[in-house]
């Protein structure tokens, strides 16, 4: 089975909770609003659209249609997320542990598409024109769709076999895509501001492959 995951959370920090959640498979299709007692923060909401006001009487994550779905998974299915690393560390937060196959559909990406600069989703989804047709029916908290068009995307030049692999391999990034150094390349950084690459390495949330890259540079 093929399932298509999209968490939304109260913040960016290391306790923040589940506010909604989509999860897509064949015909099922699971969205819950979520209320595990922590105010979504103003600059969640300015991404996400969810407000603390439509939150406010729903029940708990661990209650809802999608969690019970979600535990039920096993080793012959496939899970399609896009960040396996922000969604697994979510998912542990709260002792959930899915057993399916992972395809990170943001990894993929890195692997597979040379001459995007920025992989976050719904740069993605205007960059690569992944809703075609879609566009019309396409509702603002469900990316779970965008996510499902990206892996069909990917699926033209790569297979589902080789995701799995690209889905757990580090991705050599060749430059920043934010900050002071956005646009530069990060191995020339190394030899202007090596300062500037060990702080970030001191990040606790800093991306799993611009860690690598970093360490690799600094490594010589």
């Amino acid at each position: 089975m093929l399932v298509f995951l999209d968490l939304k959370t109260t913040g960016n920090e290391q306790d923040e909770k589940v506010c909604a959640i989509s999860v897509l498979s064949g015909d099922d299709y699971f969205f819950d609003l979520v209320n595990d007692g922590k105010k979504i923060a103003p600059e969640a909401s300015a991404v996400h659209h969810i407000s603390n006001d439509m939150i406010k009487d729903k029940q708990h994550f661990v209650d809802t249609k999608s969690f019970a779905f979600l535990q039920e998974l096993n080793e012959n299915d496939i899970l399609v997320v896009h960040d396996y690393q922000f969604i697994s560390s979510v998912l542990k937060s709260y002792d959930l542990y899915v057993s399916a196959k992972i395809i990170d559909t943001k990894r993929v990406v890195k692997h597979t598409v040379s001459d995007i600069e920025r992989f976050d989703l719904q740069y993605l989804r205007y960059e690569l024109q992944l809703l075609g047709t879609l566009e019309a029916v396409y509702k603002p908290l469900e990316d779970v769709v965008v996510i499902k068009s990206l892996f069909e995307y990917l699926l033209q030049s790569v297979t589902k076999e080789k995701m799995f692999d690209f889905s757990f391999e580090h991705v050599l990034l060749q430059k920043f895509n934010f900050g002071k150094y956005n646009g530069r390349y990060i191995e020339e950084i190394v030899g202007i501001d090596p300062h500037y690459l060990h702080w970030m390495l001191s990040l606790e949330n800093l991306d799993a492959d611009l860690r690598y890259t970093i360490e690799y540079y600094l490594q010589g």
